[in-house]
């Protein structure tokens, strides 16, 4: 709903310090908003570069996967599954996002002797899967991040340009025309007044003529 504007001087006074605050604010939003999309097409060729990452680490797997089958002394997937997480901040734009510091995984103590050499050679690639699938969610929360503030961004610039500044420099030219038109009349009730006081004057000049020619008259007689 259009917010309505009092016809006045206070309110043109008041809009017009206003439509200067939406003017002097909507850079900083617009070099806000450039920042995120900047960031945000950062973020997404990182996600792009981790998919073609993970593409990689799949490829060549089809021939192990028989391997997997086949009874052994270690838990492979406890061995590949992160110990701990070590997950930091940065700011963007403004927006603090997570960031993936560091991946543990469990110490291996594989047995020489009691397990499948394939096994070792198998070990670090399956670490780095699950790696690059952790540095992948993280990278994912800070597009999700990223682009929500974006979206809030634009949504205010949106707001500035379309709504409140359009609106207010609306509101002033109507404010300045019910005060131009209230001027007008006020002159034009001046002039009627002072035409009815120039009249009334003159009707008293002349009473006071006729009293005074009457006096005269009186006199001579």
């Amino acid at each position: 709903m259009a917010r309505k504007y009092k016809l006045n001087k206070v309110e043109l006074t008041r809009t017009r310090r206003e439509v200067k605050t939406y003017l002097q604010f909507l850079p900083v939003l617009k070099l806000k908003q450039e920042q995120l999309q900047a960031e945000q097409l950062k973020i997404r060729r990182e996600l792009e570069a981790r998919r073609a990452d993970l593409e990689k680490a799949r490829h060549g797997w089809d021939g192990m996967l028989p391997l997997f089958a086949e009874p052994l002394l270690v838990d492979l997937v406890k061995l590949t599954k992160a110990r701990e997480l070590v997950i930091g901040t940065k700011t963007v734009a403004g927006v603090a996002v997570p960031t993936l510091d560091r991946v543990h995984f469990p110490d291996v103590g594989l047995s020489r002797f009691g397990t499948p050499a394939w096994v070792s050679r198998a070990l670090p690639r399956l670490r780095r899967f699950v790696q690059l699938n952790t540095e992948m969610h993280i990278i994912q929360q800070q597009f999700d991040l990223v682009d929500r503030e974006l979206r809030r961004t634009t949504q205010k610039v949106n707001l500035f340009e379309i709504v409140l500044i359009p609106e207010a420099k609306e509101a002033i030219r109507r404010i300045k025309i019910a005060l131009g038109d209230l001027q007008v009349a006020a002159v034009a009730r001046a002039k009627i007044a002072k035409g009815k006081a120039k009249a009334k004057a003159r009707d008293a000049r002349a009473v006071a003529d006729a009293a005074a020619d009457t006096a005269m008259a009186g006199s001579a007689a």
